[in-house]
């Protein structure tokens, strides 16, 4: 194999790997916001402020709302949280789901 071949599968098995990890914490997280509705609104907080400062932009602003308007229903929660597809990834790098899990939690799922 030539060597940009070889290059381009580590970066896709680590993005994978990251990916993966992301998803983890992600699926814990949701948990946590199922069992603590509460928390939405800081999220909400959140994704306000990283639109107003540009960090978002509107399509991905628009699907985060999407997200967190479904709270009241766990299954389409989780299954938009948790979708599997390159948007909802790219979401997930950059997640508004901040403050949600400890770092103790964190530590524990990713060690």
């Amino acid at each position: 194999m030539s060597p940009p071949r070889m290059r381009r599968r580590s970066v896709s098995k680590a993005s994978a790997a990251t990916d993966q990890h992301i998803l983890r914490l992600h699926s814990a997280m949701t948990e946590k916001l199922l069992a603590e509705p509460w928390r939405i609104s800081g999220i909400r907080q959140t994704l306000e402020q990283r639109y107003q400062a540009g960090q978002i932009k509107h399509g991905g602003y628009i699907h985060w709302h999407s997200i967190l308007d479904c709270i009241d229903q766990p299954d389409l929660f989780r299954t938009a949280l948790l979708d599997n597809g390159e948007r909802m990834k790219k979401l997930r790098r950059r997640t508004v789901l901040v403050g949600i899990l400890t770092e103790q939690e964190r530590m524990a799922l990713l060690g």
